[in-house]
């Protein structure tokens, strides 16, 4: 296992709407599938599965806890006890599928008699595409850091509807 596994990683998001984070963080944990752990003042401990919804893949212990900030926001900061990103063995398959499937698609032009290679070029581009196109995507920082992103937009849709 990797060294940044076993580190704690730390998450923060400003400017977000203190009013109502409560009852949006005890929401969000139970739409995770997370069991919370301890409660405080301008705190909760919850552990979130790995996977969402699923708590026989293990989990991640997670502190929540926001500081009064400027006009009514809060600083919110996610501590998690590890490193919860995706798997990066997988993604390093991925783009070596990838990288053979466009080549497979490239020379498959040069054998004009062999159907099989046809087919597996096919097959090979497609994944090949599939792979681009995730590449595009901004990795993420995984669950908590999604965790974290939710709050924050549910807070700051539910401030500008309150606004308006």
């Amino acid at each position: 296992m990797s060294d940044t596994a076993s580190r704690p990683v730390q998450f923060t998001e400003d400017r977000i709407p203190r009013e109502g984070i409560e009852e949006t963080v005890s929401d969000l944990i139970e739409l995770y599938g997370g069991e919370l752990a301890a409660s405080k003042e301008n705190e909760r401990r919850f552990t979130l599965p790995l996977r969402r919804g699923i708590a026989a893949a293990g989990g991640v212990e997670c502190t929540v806890s926001w500081a009064p900030g400027e006009a009514g926001d809060a600083v919110v900061t996610l501590v998690c006890n590890r490193d919860v990103d995706a798997p990066k063995a997988q993604r390093i398959a991925l783009l070596v599928a990838g990288v053979v499937g466009s080549l497979l698609f490239m020379i498959w032009p040069f054998f004009p008699h062999s159907r099989e290679l046809g087919a597996l070029s096919w097959i090979g581009g497609i994944i090949a595409l599939a792979v681009y196109f995730m590449t595009l995507r901004k990795t993420s920082g995984g669950i908590a850091y999604d965790f974290l992103q939710r709050l924050a937009k549910t807070q700051r849709s539910r401030a500008t509807a309150i606004e308006s």
